[in-house]
C-alpha cells in the first residue's frame, strides 16, 4: 500500500542552492521530475521580483548541464527544465531511485523546500531513508502517513491540503475586496509557511477550474 511522507530539507541537499541564494525573495514549485541514467531533469515554476537574478544564477550555475524556460507569464512568472548530472548523491537522486512521486515542492523560509511525497509502498520509503543515510544526506521528518485514497484527490480533483486551504482563507476574507486577512495571516492559523499556503491555494484554484468551468478542447 502507497505510503505519504512530508520532509523538509536544506536547498544544498535538494535543489537550486545557489539560484535560492542569489534571489532569496523567490518561490519555486516543482511539477514533475524525470530521472534518466545519468542526470535528472525536475520541471518547475519560479515566482518573484527576482526572477532575472534568479535566471542568471541557474546559467551560471556549474552543475545544471542544461537549462531552458519553457513558458514565461508577464508577472514574472517562468516554467523551466533544466537537467543535473545524476551521479552526484543527493535528495533527489534518492527520490527517483525509490520510484517515489513527488506531490508538492515547494522553497520555504531559510532556503529550505518542503516536500510531500508519495511512495509506492513501506519497502520504497525504507529504501530511501537507507540511501539518506548511506549517502550523509540531511532531512528533518515531519509526517509518515497512508492515503485514505491513492491519489488524495476530492470532490472536484481538491485534495485534502488544497480543500483545508482554500475553506481556511474563505472564512478568514482572504478572497474579499478588499482582503481581510493577509496571506501570511492565514498561514498562521494553519501552522505552514506562507509558501506553502499560496501553493496550496493556487493549485486548489486551478483545479476547481479545471473541473467546473474550464474544459480542454
Amino acid at each position: 500500500m502507497s505510503v505519504l511522507c512530508e520532509i523538509t530539507v536544506p536547498a544544498e541537499e535538494f535543489v537550486l542552492e545557489d539560484a535560492l541564494t542569489s534571489a532569496p525573495d523567490m518561490r519555486i514549485e516543482i511539477k514533475r521530475v524525470v530521472a534518466g541514467p545519468e542526470d535528472v531533469t525536475p520541471y518547475f515554476w519560479a515566482y518573484g521580483d527576482s526572477v532575472e537574478a534568479f535566471d542568471r544564477a541557474l546559467r551560471d550555475d556549474e552543475t545544471i548541464s542544461n537549462m531552458v524556460i519553457l513558458e514565461e507569464q508577464e508577472n514574472d512568472e517562468r516554467f523551466y527544465r533544466v537537467s543535473w548530472n545524476g551521479a552526484v548523491p543527493n535528495l533527489l537522486s534518492a527520490i527517483t531511485d525509490a520510484k517515489a512521486t513527488i506531490l508538492e515542492a515547494v522553497s520555504g523560509d531559510d532556503h529550505r523546500w518542503e516536500l510531500k511525497m508519495l511512495f509506492p509502498d513501506r519497502d520504497a520509503l525504507t529504501e530511501f531513508h537507507a540511501y539518506c543515510i548511506d549517502n550523509d544526506l540531511d532531512f528533518e521528518l515531519e509526517r509518515v502517513y497512508r492515503p485514505e485514497n491513492p491519489q488524495e484527490t476530492a470532490e472536484y480533483g481538491v485534495t485534502d491540503d488544497q480543500h483545508e486551504a482554500l475553506t481556511a482563507a474563505y472564512d478568514a476574507g482572504y478572497f474579499g475586496v478588499p482582503r481581510e486577512e493577509t496571506l501570511g495571516e492565514v498561514a498562521e492559523r494553519l501552522d505552514i509557511s506562507t509558501n506553502a499556503l499560496s501553493t496550496r491555494l493556487r493549485r486548489g484554484q486551478r483545479n476547481l477550474l479545471s473541473n467546473t468551468i474550464v474544459h480542454d478542447t
